[in-house]
């Protein structure tokens, strides 16, 4: 019985912890991404996108959450943990989907999926889990000059 006390203990500090050290993060990270981004610059902001990956880098990526940009220019993507970012430019976005799941990985929500031309002239695709995605959907399609 003492164990199992424990046991929940245990899970409700740790829970607590993983909370606090998240919201820090994400503070941590605005704070540096909006220093950058100023807001007359961000069309759209996403604090807690959830990237389920970059096509190029294969189906064994861990989804990540973090804070999604959309500027007059670019997507920019700043992953919490590890800390990644990742750069699109408009003017290299060829399409825009809402899939279900992406790298076999699902929400059951719809997704949006981005396909672009990188830096070494293939193309790759990459998609996050956003909140109001026909907004997302329709402001980079009229950002990125798409049908």
């Amino acid at each position: 019985m003492h164990i199992a006390i424990y046991f929940i203990v245990g899970s409700l500090l740790l829970a607590t912890g993983l909370i606090y050290l998240t919201k820090k993060l994400l503070k941590t990270a605005m704070a540096e991404v909006y220093a950058e981004y100023p807001e007359h610059s961000r069309i759209l902001t996403s604090p807690m996108a959830n990237l389920f990956g970059i096509k190029s880098r294969g189906m064994k990526q861990i989804r990540g959450n973090g804070i999604f940009l959309l500027t007059s220019s670019q997507l920019y993507f700043r992953m919490l943990l590890p800390k990644r970012e990742l750069l699109v430019p408009l003017s290299s976005i060829t399409s825009v989907d809402t899939p279900k799941s992406f790298l076999g990985k699902t929400k059951g929500m719809k997704l949006l999926k981005i396909d672009f031309r990188n830096d070494v002239g293939g193309t790759d695709s990459a998609a996050w889990l956003v909140r109001d995605l026909e907004k997302w959907v329709e402001a980079i399609k009229v950002s990125a000059e798409l049908n």
